[in-house]
Protein backbone atom coordinates (compact mmCIF):
# COMPACT_ATOMS: atom_id res chain seq x y z
CA UNK A 1 0.00 0.00 0.00
CA UNK A 2 1.12 3.55 -0.94
CA UNK A 3 0.42 7.04 0.03
CA UNK A 4 -0.13 7.70 -4.14
CA UNK A 5 -2.79 5.05 -3.82
CA UNK A 6 -4.34 5.89 -0.38
CA UNK A 7 -4.92 9.47 -2.50
CA UNK A 8 -6.30 7.58 -5.52
CA UNK A 9 -8.46 6.03 -2.83
CA UNK A 10 -9.59 9.18 -1.15
CA UNK A 11 -10.08 11.27 -4.55
CA UNK A 12 -12.26 8.65 -5.66
CA UNK A 13 -14.37 8.45 -3.01
CA UNK A 14 -15.15 11.96 -3.19
CA UNK A 15 -15.57 12.41 -6.87
CA UNK A 16 -17.02 9.26 -7.48
CA UNK A 17 -15.17 9.33 -10.57
CA UNK A 18 -11.87 7.74 -11.66
CA UNK A 19 -11.73 10.16 -14.81
CA UNK A 20 -12.14 13.16 -12.06
CA UNK A 21 -9.83 12.11 -10.72
CA UNK A 22 -7.62 11.62 -13.20
CA UNK A 23 -8.09 15.42 -13.71
CA UNK A 24 -7.35 16.37 -10.15
CA UNK A 25 -4.44 14.63 -9.92
CA UNK A 26 -3.11 15.26 -12.87
CA UNK A 27 -2.11 11.33 -14.25
CA UNK A 28 -4.37 9.06 -16.25
CA UNK A 29 -7.35 7.03 -15.69
CA UNK A 30 -5.48 3.84 -16.29
CA UNK A 31 -2.48 4.95 -13.97
CA UNK A 32 -5.54 5.03 -11.15
CA UNK A 33 -7.42 2.37 -12.31
CA UNK A 34 -4.16 0.29 -12.09
CA UNK A 35 -3.30 1.50 -8.65
CA UNK A 36 -6.41 0.92 -7.26
CA UNK A 37 -6.64 -2.79 -8.91
CA UNK A 38 -3.45 -3.00 -6.82
CA UNK A 39 -4.67 -1.79 -3.63
CA UNK A 40 -7.84 -3.86 -3.46
CA UNK A 41 -5.58 -6.72 -4.30
CA UNK A 42 -3.36 -6.00 -1.63
CA UNK A 43 -6.68 -5.96 1.00
CA UNK A 44 -8.59 -8.56 -0.68
CA UNK A 45 -11.45 -6.47 -1.07
CA UNK A 46 -13.32 -4.67 -3.21
CA UNK A 47 -12.95 -1.07 -2.87
CA UNK A 48 -15.42 0.69 -5.52
CA UNK A 49 -18.39 -1.11 -7.20
CA UNK A 50 -18.02 -0.18 -10.82
CA UNK A 51 -20.59 0.39 -13.35
CA UNK A 52 -20.54 1.37 -17.18
CA UNK A 53 -21.62 5.01 -15.64
CA UNK A 54 -20.20 5.62 -11.99
CA UNK A 55 -18.51 4.10 -9.16
CA UNK A 56 -20.02 3.59 -5.80
CA UNK A 57 -17.77 2.80 -2.49
CA UNK A 58 -18.40 -0.78 -1.56
CA UNK A 59 -19.07 -1.82 2.28
CA UNK A 60 -15.59 -2.42 2.50
CA UNK A 61 -14.54 0.78 1.10
CA UNK A 62 -16.59 2.60 3.88
CA UNK A 63 -14.80 0.83 6.66
CA UNK A 64 -11.25 1.35 4.80
CA UNK A 65 -12.08 5.00 4.23
CA UNK A 66 -11.67 6.58 7.92
CA UNK A 67 -8.24 4.92 8.27
CA UNK A 68 -7.23 5.77 4.85
CA UNK A 69 -7.68 9.70 5.68
CA UNK A 70 -6.36 9.16 8.92
CA UNK A 71 -2.84 7.69 7.41
CA UNK A 72 -2.74 10.30 4.80
CA UNK A 73 -3.37 12.92 7.35
CA UNK A 74 -0.79 11.81 9.51
CA UNK A 75 1.30 11.42 6.76
CA UNK A 76 0.82 14.75 5.81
Amino acid sequence: MTMEQLKYFSTIEQTDSFSEAAEILYTTQSTISKQIKALEEELGFSLFQRTTRKVEVTGAGKVFSPYAKRILREYE
